[in-house]
């Protein structure tokens, strides 16, 4: 009975002796706590800087603006042409963040974002007018101005959703015809191509 009795004192003491804390274990104990709250202020802070680079990219987004009005600008037929082909309209009436080309007649989306486009079209007397409005290389929406007996206009609008890069444009198709005129009085003609960004993404 007495070898129990020593050998639970034994053991008891030995485990008081690995607990009682010496200044060289808490020094050790207070550098993992030390490091271990380093790495959560790292992590935090790199979600900081993620969070706020994220915040920059939206603002500007919001704060991108973008609208066109672009017309033919000129008196008389266009058209036909024994193939269909993209609608060039040259006279830029307006363009806020230049992302229509009125070179190539192609808009191309600066932000990805959800826009509206319209298209207004006028056929000359007993003439043929069929156009397309295409998103990249798919048709997105069809202009019809057919008629026999006189001249009809023709209009489609669409909203889309782009994402940046995204071109979007007319096409007039093979063996139609479009007429303009633009009148001394001011008027910029009866063709146009619109678009406007509602919304960026």
């Amino acid at each position: 009975m007495k070898g129990v009795v020593a050998l639970l004192v034994l053991l008891c003491s030995g485990l008081t002796a690995a607990m009682v804390t010496t200044p060289e274990n808490e020094e050790e104990n207070c550098q993992s706590v030390m490091c271990n709250m380093q790495r959560k202020i790292e992590v935090m802070e790199n979600r900081l800087v993620v969070a706020e680079r994220q915040v920059e990219t939206l603002k500007a987004k919001a704060e991108t603006n973008v609208a066109f009005s672009a017309g033919f600008g000129g008196t008389g037929y266009y058209g036909p042409f024994n193939v269909d082909k993209t609608l060039v309209y040259e006279n830029v009436l307006t363009n806020l963040g230049n992302a229509y080309n009125p070179a190539t007649g192609i808009f191309t989306a600066p932000v990805g974002g959800v826009y509206h486009f319209t298209v207004y079209h006028h056929s000359g007397s007993n003439r043929r007018s069929d156009s397309m409005l295409f998103k990249n290389k798919e048709q997105i929406a069809f202009i019809s101005a057919m008629n026999k007996d006189g001249s009809y206009n023709g209009s489609n609008g669409i909203i889309l959703q782009l994402e940046e890069g995204d071109v979007v444009y007319v096409v007039l198709k093979d063996n139609s015809w479009l007429w303009d005129k633009v009148n001394n009085g001011g008027a910029n003609g009866w063709c146009h191509f619109n678009g406007i960004l509602l919304f960026a993404q």
